[in-house]
């Protein structure tokens, strides 16, 4: 994830000051990793920080980040906020190399696989 978001920054230039303090902060307060997401030039960042110390990763980032120092809880919940890896996003396709070239719609749509 470091280098992930020091190749955003340093070599594509698609990162912001703000994001790039953010980064920095986050690794010193505790995270494993941290980087930009989204397509950068905005303003959202992820880190990777143990459950049992989000808590106290929160109360460095607001103490360290200057716009977040007079934030109410509530609306430091807002803009930082934790969540848990799940077992991901999934669609379904048409098994093209499946079906036959003159296969009806029908059977087009049965065949699908998860991705």
């Amino acid at each position: 994830m470091n280098e992930s978001h020091e190749s955003c920054s340093d070599l594509f230039d698609c990162s912001r000051p703000e994001l790039d303090e953010l980064v920095a902060l986050a690794r010193v307060s505790g995270a494993y990793g941290s980087r930009l997401t989204g397509a950068g030039w905005g303003g959202c960042t992820v880190s990777l920080v143990c459950e049992g110390r989000v808590g106290e990763f929160k109360k460095k980032l607001k103490e360290g980040y200057p716009k977040y120092r007079g934030l109410t809880e509530e609306e430091l919940n807002e803009v930082v906020f934790a969540t848990k890896p799940s077992s991901g996003a999934f669609g379904m396709f048409p098994c093209i190399a499946n079906i036959p070239p003159r296969a009806s719609d029908a059977d087009r749509e049965l065949a699908v696989l998860k991705l």
